[in-house]
C-alpha cells in the first residue's frame, strides 16, 4: 500500500511539474514571434502574440554608422493587457533602416524579450525597390516543408516587402494553422519585411485573419503606394461583378491613381491553364478562369500593368492581354504564383493561347523596380531562377477617356414608408444624370443635385458625364417598398429547429424535394456541429420558426462554405448559392413582431465546410441564438 501511495505521489508530482513546465513555456515564449505589417514612408506595424495577456513594448533606434554597441533610444508601449499585440510606430524617416526589439510583461511582472531585428521604411517615390510575391503558403501533407524553404529563399532575396496572394493557411478558423505553420515557418522573412496580404478561400474569412493581419479598413480590400507603384488589393471570395462594392471601389481607385506602375492583387485567377480547377481538361474544355475575370475590363481601361494571384498551385505567366488578345504594348500581364506551400497541381494538356511560361513547382516571384523598368524573376524552392524577363515602360498605357461611374447609396434599400437616396461622382467636374423608370440615363435626363426622397419601389439608374459629354457606365439601385411580413401564431412552440440531411454531388443547391433523405433530427442552432455527416458531398435543410422581438427592418446573413439560401416566410432573403469558400452574404426584409417561418438550405461540395445564419446589429454580426429558434 505504501508503495502504491508513493507511486501515486510520484506521478502526481510529475504531473504538477509537467503542468508547470507547460505553463512556464506559455509565459516564457511567444506564441507568435514578432512580425511586420503595412509599412509606410514614416511608419511600421509590429505584431506578435503571447500565451498570456501582457503589456507590449517595442524599443527601436535608427541604424547608425560606426557604432560598436546597440542602444534603443525610442520606444512605443501598448498600455492594455492583450494576447495579440499590434503596435504602430510612426514619425519615422523615409527609406531608413531601424533596429527593433519587442518585449511583453504579464500581470505577474514576468517579462519576455524578443530577438533583435531590423526593418526599413518605404522608399521615396523615385527610389528603386524590390518586392517578393508569394501565394498559397498553406500546409499540405506531401511537401510540408515547402513554405519554410520558400520563406528562407525569400529572405535571401533581401526584398523591401512581401505581398501574399491568399491561402496563407489551410483552415483559417484553425488557430494552430497560424501558430504552428504559417508564422513559425515564415518568421525568418516576416520579422524583417512588412507583409501586405489578401484573403484566400482557405482563410474562411476567419476572425483569425483579421486579428493577425493589419490592413486599412475594411481590410478585405485596400490600396497602398510604394515607390512609383500602387497596389490594389481585392478579395475575390466576395462579389466582384459589375456594380459590386469592390468593383465600384476599384474603378474609382484606379482612375485616381497617378502611379507609373499599377498592380492588382487578389486570390483567384482571371486566366489559368490549370487542368482541373475550371473544368476537367482531360475530357473536356476549361473556363480558363474564375469570377475574377469580371475585373478585367477595369484593369484594361485604367492601364494596369500586372495582375497577380494564386489559388492554383503552380506558376503561369501570360503574354500581355487586352480584350482577349495578345497586345505587347497595352496589355495586362497575369501571373499565377500559387506555389509557396499547397500541394502542386498540373496543366491543361493543350497549351492555351495566353500562356508565355508554365511550371509546376514550389516557388516565389521577385519584382525589382526602378523608374520605367522592372526585372522579374520566378525562383524555385532551391533558389534556381526558372523564368526571367525585363519589362520596360516607355510611356503610360492608353486608357479609355470615360468618367468613372457614380455611386448611389440608400440607408434603407428595403423600406416601409420612405427612404432617401444620395449620389456622388468621383469629381465635382462631372454631372450625374438619372432615371426612375428603369431606362438608361442620357444627357437630357434628370440632373442630380440633392438627395432624393422616395415612397415607392423604384429602380434608379445613373451615369456620370464629363464636360465633353463622355458618359460613364450605367449603375443602378433597386429600392423596395414593403409592408412588414405578418407574424404566425404557434399553438405549442418548442425550442430548436428541425433538419433533414441529404447526400449527393452538387455544384449548386439542388431541389431537395427530389433528393433522397438520409436522416433527420432537431438542432439547437443552425450549424453543422452535432449533426452526423460525411466529409464532403452532402446537404442540409433546416426548417422552423424564428421569434422577432419588434416590428422592424432586419438584415440577415449566411456564412457558408459552400452554397446556402435563407427563406423567411417562404420569401428568399439571402441567396449565397454556388460552390464557394466561407463567405458572408446578406439580405434585408421587414418583419412584424412575433414568430416567422425560417428555412435554410445548405450544401457542401469538397474541402472546407460550415454554415452559420445570423442578423446584423449595426456593424456587428450575431448568429441566431438557440432561444430564438422554434418548432411546432
Amino acid at each position: 500500500m505504501f508503495y502504491m501511495k508513493l507511486k501515486f505521489s510520484f506521478f502526481l508530482l510529475l504531473s504538477i511539474i509537467s503542468n508547470y513546465s507547460i505553463n512556464a513555456q506559455i509565459v516564457d515564449t511567444f506564441l507568435v514571434k514578432p512580425y511586420l505589417q503595412y509599412g509606410t514612408k514614416t511608419g511600421m506595424y509590429v505584431l506578435w502574440e503571447t500565451g498570456r495577456p501582457s503589456v507590449g513594448e517595442v524599443e527601436f533606434t535608427k541604424a547608425k554608422l560606426g557604432t560598436d554597441s546597440l542602444v534603443f533610444d525610442q520606444k512605443v508601449t501598448s498600455a492594455a493587457f492583450k494576447n495579440i499585440h499590434e503596435v504602430a510606430i510612426d514619425n519615422l524617416e523615409v527609406n531608413t533602416k531601424y533596429i527593433y526589439r519587442v518585449s511583453s510583461t504579464d500581470d505577474q511582472g514576468k517579462k519576455i524579450n524578443g530577438e533583435t531585428s531590423t526593418f526599413k521604411t518605404a522608399v521615396n517615390d523615385d527610389d528603386s525597390f524590390k518586392f517578393v510575391m508569394i501565394g498559397d503558403t498553406q500546409r499540405n501533407g506531401r511537401t510540408p516543408w515547402a513554405w519554410e524553404k520558400i520563406a528562407q529563399k525569400a529572405w535571401e532575396a533581401r526584398p523591401d516587402f512581401l505581398v501574399l496572394a491568399g491561402d496563407l493557411v489551410d483552415q483559417g478558423n484553425k488557430k494552430t494553422d497560424w501558430t504552428e505553420h504559417f508564422f513559425p515557418y515564415g518568421n525568418v522573412v516576416m520579422k524583417r519585411y512588412p507583409v501586405y496580404s489578401v484573403l484566400g478561400n482557405h482563410e474562411q474569412d476567419s476572425p483569425n485573419y483579421y486579428a493577425y493581419m493589419h490592413n486599412p479598413e475594411p481590410e478585405y480590400y485596400y490600396a497602398f503606394k510604394y515607390g512609383n507603384a500602387e497596389f490594389f488589393m481585392i478579395d475575390t471570395n466576395r462579389d466582384v461583378t459589375e456594380n459590386s462594392e469592390q468593383y465600384n471601389w476599384l474603378e474609382w481607385a484606379l482612375s485616381k491613381s497617378k502611379a507609373k506602375w499599377k498592380f492588382v492583387i487578389h486570390h483567384h485567377p482571371p486566366y489559368s491553364s490549370d487542368n482541373d480547377d475550371h473544368g476537367d481538361t482531360n475530357i473536356g474544355l476549361s473556363t480558363t478562369g474564375t469570377n475574377a475575370r469580371n475585373l478585367v475590363p477595369l484593369l484594361e481601361r485604367y492601364g494596369v500593368d500586372f495582375c497577380l494571384f494564386g489559388h492554383t498551385h503552380l506558376y503561369e505567366r501570360t503574354f500581355p492581354i487586352l480584350k482577349d488578345q495578345i497586345n505587347m504594348k497595352n496589355g495586362v500581364v497575369y501571373i499565377n504564383s500559387g506555389g509557396a506551400g499547397g500541394g502542386l497541381e498540373d496543366f491543361d494538356p493543350v497549351r492555351n493561347w495566353f500562356s508565355a511560361e508554365l511550371r509546376s513547382t514550389h516557388h516565389f516571384c521577385t519584382f525589382s523596380v526602378f523608374q520605367d523598368q522592372i526585372e522579374f524573376k520566378a525562383i524555385d524552392y532551391e533558389g534556381h531562377v526558372f523564368d526571367q524577363i525585363q519589362f520596360k515602360k516607355d510611356e503610360q498605357k492608353i486608357t479609355v477617356a470615360v468618367p468613372p461611374a457614380p455611386r448611389i447609396k440608400s440607408q434603407k434599400p428595403i423600406f416601409q414608408h420612405e427612404t432617401e437616396v444620395s449620389m456622388n461622382a468621383i469629381d465635382e467636374n462631372y454631372t450625374i444624370r438619372y432615371t426612375l423608370d428603369g431606362s438608361n440615363p442620357e444627357m437630357n435626363d434628370l440632373l442630380y443635385s440633392a438627395p432624393i426622397k422616395l415612397k415607392e419601389s423604384t429602380n434608379i439608374k445613373a451615369s456620370a458625364f464629363d464636360q465633353k459629354g463622355n458618359q460613364s457606365r450605367v449603375v443602378s439601385l433597386s429600392l423596395k417598398q414593403m409592408e412588414p411580413l405578418p407574424a404566425i401564431k404557434l399553438k405549442k412552440p418548442q425550442k430548436g429547429i428541425l433538419y433533414t440531411y441529404y447526400e449527393g454531388k452538387w455544384k449548386e443547391l439542388p431541389d431537395f424535394s427530389k433528393q433522397n433523405k438520409i436522416s433527420e433530427g432537431k438542432s439547437n442552432l443552425i450549424q453543422l456541429e452535432g449533426i452526423k455527416h460525411r466529409a464532403d458531398h452532402f446537404g442540409l435543410v433546416y426548417d422552423g420558426y424564428i421569434q422577432i422581438d419588434e416590428t422592424d427592418s432586419y438584415t440577415f446573413y449566411t456564412y457558408s462554405d459552400d452554397g446556402s439560401r435563407l427563406f423567411i416566410d417562404d420569401q428568399l432573403v439571402v441567396d449565397a448559392n454556388g460552390n464557394h469558400s466561407m463567405s458572408y452574404y446578406y439580405g434585408t426584409t421587414i418583419l412584424e413582431k412575433g414568430f416567422h417561418k425560417i428555412k435554410v438550405e445548405y450544401f457542401e461540395s469538397t474541402g472546407s465546410e460550415g454554415i452559420t445564419v445570423g442578423t446584423m446589429h449595426g456593424e456587428e454580426k450575431m448568429p441566431i441564438p438557440p432561444f430564438k429558434l422554434f418548432t411546432e
